[in-house]
């Protein structure tokens, strides 16, 4: 069998695994981080992939991990290290040497965003604003020579969904759906009228006031677990790439490799 490299990527929402076989992705997990996530449930996890792949640990190359949760960080290389290979990278920003980062303090980034940079920047000879759909919803501005000139953040749908409904006394939770009509009819309606295309008038002022301080042309690229509900923006998104965040990781590690040698 080919060598397997696995990219995990520790979100605030989810934890995302990538198998990488032959240059492709041939499978990709998502679990929820906001679950009780030990060592052992995640090694469970691991065997489960395992089995339902069918394949041998030592075919696993490389496991590149990239985290914005420091407390689960540990225990996913810990079960991986375990489970999988000892040869560990995880991404740290400070290492990134495929992009030039240009913000006040270079530990305030997340190692997400570093990683959706690298890929974003290989895909175009422009400027690039990468639009991801998280937990948050942030928008890392690229700059043509490969230098991240700095990050927008504002919350993500699924958290404007959830204060509103921990916040107030009737307002129900709801699922994130785009209503055919803007004006609402219900309390449902309403709520999904208001956050999605609330946030359709925001990411696209965003997008163009970001422009305006940009000198060139300027590519848009949408990533993210919740990317698919960016239909509505199409004419604005050059491209639309749930794996960004994935792709970058293994540029990354492929250029540590390539250090290495």
């Amino acid at each position: 069998m080919k060598k397997i490299k696995v990219a995990v990527d520790i979100g605030n929402s989810n934890i995302v695994i990538g198998l990488y076989v032959g240059g492709v992705w041939e499978k990709i997990y998502r679990l929820s981080s906001k679950k009780n996530i030990t060592y052992w449930t995640f090694k469970n996890k691991l065997q489960k992939i395992i089995s339902l792949n069918d394949f041998n640990p030592s075919n696993v190359e490389k496991v590149v991990i990239s985290s914005v949760v420091p407390t689960l960080t540990d225990v996913v290389k810990l079960s991986c290290n375990d489970i999988l290979c000892e040869d560990i990278f995880i991404v740290k920003p400070a290492n990134v040497k495929l992009v030039k980062i240009k913000i006040d303090d270079i530990n305030e980034i997340g190692s997400d965003l570093v990683c959706n940079a690298v890929e974003a920047s290989s895909m175009y000879n422009d400027n690039v604003i990468v639009v991801d759909f998280g937990t948050a919803l942030t928008f890392t501005v690229i700059s043509k020579s490969n230098q991240v000139l700095g990050v927008n953040i504002v919350p993500g749908l699924q958290t404007a969904i959830n204060s509103l409904y921990k916040n107030t006394a009737k307002l129900p939770s709801i699922d994130i759906v785009l209503p055919d009509k803007v004006i609402g009819k219900n309390t449902v309606h309403s709520i999904q009228s208001g956050i999605m295309f609330g946030y359709v008038g925001l990411i696209r002022e965003m997008i163009e006031k970001i422009k305006t301080e940009l000198s060139g042309k300027t590519k848009v690229v949408a990533t993210g677990g919740l990317s698919k509900f960016a239909k509505p923006l199409k004419g604005f998104f050059h491209d639309i790439v749930p794996t960004l965040t994935l792709d970058g990781m293994i540029k990354i590690l492929d250029g540590n490799i390539k250090k290495k040698r």
